[in-house]
C-alpha cells in the first residue's frame, strides 16, 4: 500500500470521527494522514491535517513544529510518530472502513489525489 492511498484511509477515517462527536479519534487519524502525506510528497495536504489539529489542541506536540515535515526530522517526535503508527495500520484503517461500509473513494480517474484529499478534508471546517 503507498502513501498516497494511506493518506485517503487516515483522512476518510478521520472525517467519520469527527461525525461521530470523537475529537480525540479525529486528531489522531489526522496525525496519521499527516505523517502519510508528508512520506508521498503532498504538503499541502499536511499542512491542512497540521492546521486542523494544531487549531483543535494548542496544546498539542504538533504545535512544537511548523509543520509534519519538520516534526518527522526531531528525534523527539519520534517516539510520539511511533506510538501513534502503532495505534492503527493502514490496513486495520482499510479494515475499519470496510466494517463501517465507508470505503474510500478515488477521485473521478480512479487515482487517489491530493486534491481529493484536500476536498475530503474541507468536511473537517
Amino acid at each position: 500500500m503507498n502513501e498516497d492511498h494511506e493518506t485517503l484511509l487516515f483522512c476518510r477515517l478521520a472525517v467519520v470521527s469527527a461525525e461521530r462527536g470523537q475529537p480525540a479519534g479525529r486528531d489522531r487519524f489526522l496525525i496519521l494522514a499527516g505523517i502519510s502525506a508528508t512520506r508521498a510528497g503532498w504538503p499541502a495536504v499536511a499542512a491542512r491535517c497540521h492546521q486542523l489539529v494544531t487549531a483543535r489542541a494548542p496544546r498539542h506536540l504538533l504545535n512544537r513544529y511548523p509543520s509534519f515535515a519538520d516534526a518527522l526530522r526531531d528525534p523527539e517526535f519520534e517516539p510520539f510518530s511511533r506510538q501513534v503508527r502503532r495505534s492503527c495500520s493502514p490496513e486495520r484503517a482499510e479494515h475499519l472502513l470496510a466494517e463501517l461500509g465507508r470505503f474510500p473513494s478515488p477521485s473521478a480517474s480512479g487515482e487517489v489525489t491530493a486534491e481529493h484529499v484536500l476536498e475530503l478534508l474541507a468536511a473537517l471546517e
